[in-house]
């Protein structure tokens, strides 16, 4: 009747259970001898020494019901309610234990928990269920909780997670809501993680009001896989990490501890492991200011091959390290300039050895500064083995009107890059800029000296950020307003404050990650008198927008490239939520900006939940019926606007001095081989002849899967080997990646753009 060589008997809750009894239950319940025999040879063999009743009679009614159905229902209903838990186990359920819990994690009253309790057990009963799920138990708890007005104790309640189904369909088909995430295990594992703290940041952290917002799409809250546990992105001083050494977890205690470098090519090691040390407690972009001039000094005596390989080791680390969040290369960037910047002359070096010499400055090192600069422009400009353009590290290229004059070819040098990959990114050092500031992550600008002081510039820690980023949903306003102005300007202001009271909660929270010690790398000192790294109240604080062009058609009937009206109706605008970021810094003294957003996803979630909303009335660009509606980002002109390229510059570039937090120009170009002096003339003309602060000339290209050949235009099939297996590849927004990835709306953006010869 049973395995000889297993254990006789069990001890099962107390009471010792031979073999045998299995079969006289299955025959209790009506099965014949020989089923029962069958069941008990099934079920012996996956029983264990100590195994409960509970996790044993679940595994007998399976063995039953493929078999007897008839029997296995009968032998279910006198057994006790089974519940599968979190634990991976079965329990016979308990009514105390639902008690308990709401008590425990609502603070309800436990009169009341015991009336839900006696009701939840009361439905099972009824219903006959014999075995449920622990999230069954609660959602029915959840019910009972909303049937007696408990809504507040119902959020607290609630289990965050996400359906079979779902999980499935991530699992079996790739998220295109970041497209710098490959499709692989890692990803998934993310995106499934993501998914989870995004569910809790919106029932458990955030105000009702302001999660509400961001599901009606009135504002967007990004990152929100990472708001309870990051803060966004941060600009990182190279020199603190040279002087002082190099510490993965931020202490050395977890990680092998490595002290200040003294040879350049393990100084290039540990800035590439600064950035990917501290994406793991971030969750945007990381970046260098100054590259090129702080490692100035660990250059001196090589020769420009040696500085050549240097550039190529940093840069090909950086496009090679594919272990950032979910299986990703570190999003990074690094501000480079032809010469020392004006801030640093005068600046004692960190020499090899983390040496300083008040005597020896950054203005010793003009030479090596500019040789190390061509040096990467070179490598940058020859791609990688295969040929195509490097994605990371972001290549920011800080020009002035001193560099068009003195430096010359330097500028034509990267004017060349762009025509061959568009891989430069132009920080156009404008007279309405800070005295220090980067630009870094998707066109994020920190405004370093606003953050930092005279003592951080000269000990090597200027350093700052974005701690958070919230989006106003601008053609939303417009749709509710009506045409009315007043409407409108009281809608800006209370999304603007929702936006603040985000910002507080984000804020809050980050401290609290800090004194946890959550935070190890960011919360390392950098003096003796326990100032951290990373501080919290000198974190941008960034209030982004999206749809301007779209808002300004719904309320003047125009887009912003087709009155003067309509423009100036944008610009006032944006200079009204320009005032209120001013005045929230002034009264709480804090750093809010008023930013372009990349709007990845954004721009194409808004935009679909408007049109949902407001049906005919939206309006917006793409195409809805195959999920490619989309929001003009920022303060951009409609891309496929019939407009001479330099007057769209020069609109776009009005409102550059405007967003304290960052701005953006894309120029599109149409050519496969745009002339590089056709683009050098174009770069001196915009930054001679308007407020542009930031701009990239984007080019298109197809990348073959079978013969790794680069054509530099969009084609379906590959025009050296025919395959038509091809995929595009672009700028999406402020980075490049493969068209494959992209979202919907961004594919129905590339379609649209419209592109220009560079001779324009």
């Amino acid at each position: 009747m049973h395995n000889p060589n297993k254990l006789t008997y069990w001890f099962i809750e107390a009471e010792m259970v031979e073999p045998d009894k299995i079969a006289t239950l299955c025959m209790s319940a009506g099965a014949t001898y020989e089923v029962a025999e069958e069941v008990t040879r099934e079920v012996e063999y996956m029983i264990k020494p100590h195994m409960k009743m509970s996790d044993i009679k679940p595994l007998i009614f399976e063995a039953l019901r493929k078999r007897d159905r008839k029997a296995a229902s009968k032998f279910m209903k006198v057994s006790p309610i089974y519940v599968r838990t979190s634990r991976e186990s079965y329990e016979r359920f308990a009514r105390y234990r639902v008690e308990d819990s709401l008590v425990k994690e609502t603070g309800i009253k436990r009169s009341d928990a015991h009336d839900i309790g006696c009701d939840v057990e009361r439905f099972l009963k009824k219903n006959k269920l014999a075995f449920v799920s622990a999230p069954m138990i609660r959602e029915i708890v959840n019910f009972e909780l909303l049937k007696r007005g408990h809504e507040t104790e119902r959020s607290v309640y609630t289990r965050v997670g996400m359906p079979v189904f779902d999980l499935t369909r991530l699992v079996e088909n790739r998220s295109r809501e970041n497209a710098n995430l490959q499709y692989n295990s890692e990803t998934i594992h993310k995106l499934a993680g993501d998914h989870l703290f995004k569910e809790y940041a919106l029932l458990n952290a955030l105000p009702q009001y302001a999660a509400d917002a961001h599901l009606q799409g009135k504002i967007h809250i990004h990152d929100l896989d990472y708001f309870v546990l990051r803060p966004f992105c941060f600009s990182h001083d190279l020199r603190f990490f040279l002087r002082n050494g190099y510490n993965a977890d931020g202490s050395g205690i977890h990680s092998a501890s490595a002290g200040p470098a003294n040879h350049a090519a393990v100084a290039i090691l540990h800035a590439t492991k600064v950035l990917a040390s501290a994406q793991t407690n971030c969750a945007g972009g990381q970046g260098y200011n100054w590259f090129n001039t702080l490692l100035a000094p660990y250059m001196k005596g090589k020769s420009y091959k040696e500085m050549k390989q240097l550039a190529q080791m940093f840069i090909y680390e950086m496009s090679q390290i594919y272990v950032a969040r979910g299986g990703q290369t570190v999003f990074s960037s690094i501000d480079i300039e032809p010469s020392v910047p004006k801030q640093l002359l005068d600046v004692p070096a960190v020499l090899p050895g983390g040496k300083v010499d008040k005597n020896i400055t950054y203005g010793d090192f003009q030479k090596e500064t500019n040789q190390f600069f061509k040096a990467i422009i070179d490598v940058f400009s020859e791609g990688d083995y295969k040929g195509k353009p490097f994605n990371f590290p972001k290549c920011e290229v800080k020009v002035t009107k001193e560099d068009l004059k003195e430096r010359p070819d330097d500028i034509k040098a990267v004017d060349a890059l762009a025509a061959k990959f568009g891989t430069p990114y132009y920080f156009l050092q404008q007279d309405y800029m800070p005295e220090y500031a980067c630009y870094q992550c998707c066109s994020f600008m920190m405004p370093l000296s606003e953050q930092n002081n005279d003592a951080d510039l000269l000990r090597g820690t200027v350093r700052g950020g974005a701690l958070q980023v919230v989006t106003l949903n601008l053609p939303n306003l417009a749709l509710e307003a009506k045409g009315s102005d007043e409407v409108l300007m009281e809608l800006l202001h209370e999304r603007m404050n929702i936006a603040r009271d985000v910002h507080v909660v984000k804020r809050d929270i980050i401290n609290k990650r800090i004194e946890q010690g959550s935070l190890p790398f960011l919360s390392q000192p950098i003096d003796d008198t326990g100032t951290l790294y990373l501080e919290v109240d000198k974190q941008a604080l960034e209030i982004g927008l999206v749809g301007l062009n779209e808002m300004v058609k719904l309320h003047t009937g125009e887009e912003l490239h087709e009155s003067t009206g309509a423009w100036a109706f944008g610009l006032n605008t944006v200079k009204e939520m320009s005032s209120v970021c001013n005045e929230l810094s002034e009264e709480m003294g804090l750093m809010f900006g008023l930013s372009r957003t990349p709007a990845e996803s954004t721009a194409n979630r808004l935009a679909t939940l408007d049109i949902k909303r407001h049906g005919t009335r939206a309006f917006y660009q793409g195409e809805p019926e195959k999920g490619g509606a989309y929001y003009t980002n920022s303060t951009h002109i409609r891309p496929s606007a019939d407009l001479p390229l330099f007057e769209r510059i020069k609109r776009e570039a009005a409102f550059h001095p405007l967003l304290s937090g960052g701005a953006m120009t894309h120029i599109w170009l149409g050519e496969a081989h745009p002339s590089p002096d056709a683009l050098n003339s174009l770069t001196e003309r915009i930054l001679s002849n308007t407020l542009t602060g930031y701009f990239a000339y984007t080019k298109d290209f197809t990348l073959c899967g079978d013969c790794d050949s680069v054509h530099p235009e969009l084609v379906p099939s590959c025009v050296k080997c025919t395959s038509k297996n091809v995929d595009g590849y672009s700028r999406i927004t402020g980075y490049y990646q493969k068209v494959s990835g992209w979202n919907a709306g961004k594919v129905a953006e590339l379609a649209d753009r419209k592109r220009y010869p560079a001779g324009i």
